[in-house]
């Protein structure tokens, strides 16, 4: 496998705009409904980077070498009986990941998604039912929230004091915009939240702890 992985990887990035075109390129199945999913499957030993952002369409992975899957923004994605070596899952719901093998994988507000007979590294499944990337990005974005105030309060103070010049300008318009911007996200942390929890169901792990970049080269 990882010499299949040292091959240089075909770049596909499947949006809405771009599926019909690419449904002629692979040869997919489907209509993208529910009954009719568009299936992506068995390109052979062909290396594939995925980017996915879709939304309002039925998709199915299956039986692919995938380098990098990026899934954002997107719902009704079904990935099975894939081997991915970098995963990452942003802002996404009802996605279903079956007898999948996953080297590494980062989740950040992802809601309603379902985990069966997945492998997996064992620090791997810790991060991922800890929401480990999650509480991380949450904790900087409190941080960030605190710089952007402390800006706009110098800024503000500056102006209050008669200090009219640009640079006061640029602090009180940048921590007001900064501290707006994450208060947002914050606000996005706590209504991900409110929407029912992922699914974790029958991982098995694998014995090999890490594997470096040059070990694995995703190009």
């Amino acid at each position: 496998m990882l010499k299949i992985l040292n091959k240089k990887s075909i770049k596909y990035k499947l949006r809405k705009k771009t599926i019909e075109n690419l449904k002629k390129i692979l040869g997919m199945r489907g209509e993208g409904t529910k009954e009719s999913p568009i299936v992506i499957d068995d390109l052979g030993d062909v290396v594939v980077e995925i980017s996915l952002v879709i939304n309002g369409l039925y998709i199915v992975l299956k039986n692919l070498t995938i380098s990098k899957l990026s899934i954002a923004g997107s719902q009704h994605v079904v990935i099975e009986e894939c081997f991915i070596a970098d995963l990452k899952l942003r802002e996404s719901k009802n996605l279903t990941f079956r007898s999948n093998t996953i080297l590494r994988i980062e989740q950040i507000l992802c809601r309603s998604c379902v985990y069966e007979n997945n492998s997996i590294l064992q620090k791997e499944y810790s991060k991922l039912i800890n929401n480990a990337h999650e509480r991380r990005e949450f904790f900087f974005i409190w941080i960030l929230l605190g710089v952007g105030m402390l800006f706009t309060y110098i800024g503000l103070n500056s102006l209050i004091a008669s200090y009219y010049n640009y640079v006061s300008i640029i602090m009180l318009l940048s921590g007001i915009s900064y501290s707006i911007a994450m208060i947002i996200m914050i606000n996005r942390h706590y209504q991900t939240n409110k929407i029912s929890p992922n699914r974790y169901d029958d991982f098995s792990f694998q014995e090999i702890e890490a594997i470096s970049n040059t070990s694995i080269k995703i190009v």
